[in-house]
């Protein structure tokens, strides 16, 4: 049964863009302030990233969630769809003449070859973005928007249960998980950039 949980939140950085930019492109930075991430590794043969995490199920067995990342990065132009739309729904005022960044991490085409080492391993699938905008007095605006899917085989005696309704409570509490480790990161995220009042917008996760 594939389960998918959603995260959105929007913070301002103390830095500016370039900076800002320079260390959400790095994943070991980024991903060691989320409370479930256990591993980052650069893979530098494909160029690819792996994430490990590790949170506990319902019945406190531990999940290990695997993911094989590419990371890519553009510039958003002011009259680009992507910065119209971040712009509408913004709640922190930004600098609408300045162009954005934003760095996409996508599962990779290519990947090692990997057997799980036990039944609560899973191999997962992602889609993050992080959008980056100018904020007046050489601040960042930044909007952190990420999708995970894992592919779980039922075990007694959760498989009784209806696949539909196990699958929509599982997507809620998923996403309550991410949800709660994101606003987590971008808080860690602040106080590594030596902010000086953190400020998360949460968006409740969904789109």
């Amino acid at each position: 049964m594939e389960v998918t949980g959603k995260s959105k939140a929007a913070v301002v950085l103390e830095s500016c863009l370039q900076a800002s930019t320079i260390y959400f492109s790095n994943h070991q930075k980024i991903l060691k302030c989320n409370p479930y991430c256990t591993h980052v590794e650069y893979l530098r043969d494909l160029d690819i990233f792996q994430w490990t995490f590790e949170v506990d199920d319902p019945r406190n067995n531990p999940i290990i969630a695997i993911f094989f990342v590419k990371q890519s990065q553009e510039i958003l132009p002011v009259d680009s769809p992507a910065f119209s739309r971040c712009t509408t729904r913004n709640l922190h005022p930004i600098d609408i003449k300045q162009p954005g960044k934003k760095i996409r991490w996508t599962t990779a085409d290519s990947v090692p070859d990997l057997n799980p080492v036990n039944s609560h391993t899973f191999i997962g699938t992602t889609h993050s973005e992080i959008c980056l905008f100018h904020q007046s007095d050489n601040k960042t605006v930044v909007h952190f928007e990420t999708n995970i899917t894992l592919d779980f085989q039922l075990s007694f005696p959760l498989n009784l249960m209806p696949e539909p309704v196990l699958k929509i409570m599982s997507n809620t509490i998923m996403s309550k998980i991410m949800q709660q480790a994101t606003e987590s990161m971008l808080c860690q995220v602040q106080a590594d950039i030596c902010c000086s009042a953190p400020e998360i917008s949460a968006e409740g996760g969904k789109k």
